[in-house]
């Protein structure tokens, strides 16, 4: 069927662009097997961030980030889940975001992207 008014999608098109963020991020395992490992994020979107660890996760792992961005003066604590790995690379979907959380994100991602 044709939808004339909806745009086409691309296999590498994204729901969100992708913004460059180099700072430290945490992520902590989420129940009775807490445990923390602190890497390097990659980059952010509003549903979402990548990052470098030495060790990982399992696909499908609910887990809590912990990262700073420019806009804030406290570092952003928020749910996610794991949804890709390629390597020392990881890929966290934001989730279960309050309304002051996503508005964070969201003012981060059109500052940076003033800035990039």
């Amino acid at each position: 069927m044709d939808h004339p008014h909806q745009p086409e999608r691309t296999i590498n098109s994204r729901r969100f662009p992708r913004y460059e963020l180099e700072t430290e991020l945490r992520v902590g395992i989420l129940g009775p097997e807490h445990r923390e490992m602190r890497g390097r994020s990659l980059n952010i979107n509003e549903g979402g961030m990548g990052g470098i660890f030495v060790a990982g996760w399992d696909i499908g792992t609910s887990v809590a980030l912990q990262f700073s961005v420019p806009i804030a003066a406290n570092p952003i604590k928020v749910k996610g889940v794991v949804r890709n790995s390629t390597g020392y690379r990881y890929g966290f979907e934001f989730t279960e975001l309050t309304p002051e959380e996503r508005e964070t994100i969201t003012r981060t991602c059109k500052t940076l992207d003033l800035l990039q």
